[in-house]
């Protein structure tokens, strides 16, 4: 029995979204620590996290790691599916070494200093922007170069909308192919 549905090309679209929420939700966490500095739970739910941010992310790389090197790619898509890469790469072992960090600063360290928790927040935001720029690097393989997506024949069919309820526009402008 395989852990991969048969609709899904391979196991990184289905865990590529954990990490993304687990680590803004770090991010988040750590922003309320830092709000309400009596609470110390916070920083320590915040850490928590981080290390399971960080251990999804190690496993969307692998998975992800795994798919690229068996997908064919035209050059276009080659330099896209490495832009991906480099961006995956680096916040994956960003968060990974964070992690790790947090986990001292937590537990071990300590600091009574703000400015150290202060700090510490700073560099988790540059961690979740190169975060957001791998996203946008994944996406732009799906969306703009289809990779991962099977072709699927257009039904010619009617816009859904919500049961019972009236279509929200009844035009969409489709963009036309070459254009």
């Amino acid at each position: 029995m395989s852990l991969i549905p048969a609709w899904a090309p391979n196991l990184h679209p289905l865990l590529v979204h954990f990490p993304i929420t687990l680590l803004i939700g770090a991010v988040t966490v750590d922003l309320a620590s830092l709000l309400m500095p009596a609470r110390p739970a916070l920083r320590d739910t915040a850490t928590l996290f981080y290390c399971a941010g960080a251990f999804m992310a190690m496993a969307a790389y692998f998975s992800g790691l795994s798919a690229a090197q068996g997908t064919p790619v035209s050059p276009e898509e080659r330099a896209a599916v490495t832009a991906h890469f480099t961006w995956a790469d680096r916040t994956t072992w960003f968060f990974v070494f964070f992690a790790s960090f947090r986990i001292a600063f937590s537990y071990i360290w300590r600091p009574a200093a703000r400015w150290a928790a202060v700090a510490a927040f700073v560099v988790a935001l540059v961690g979740v922007g190169s975060l957001l720029l791998t996203a946008d690097h994944g996406g732009r393989l799906v969306f703009q170069h289809g990779l991962g997506v099977a072709t699927v024949p257009s039904s010619g069919g009617q816009l859904w909308t919500m049961p019972d309820h009236l279509p929200v526009a009844t035009e969409i402008a489709v963009p036309r192919q070459g254009t």
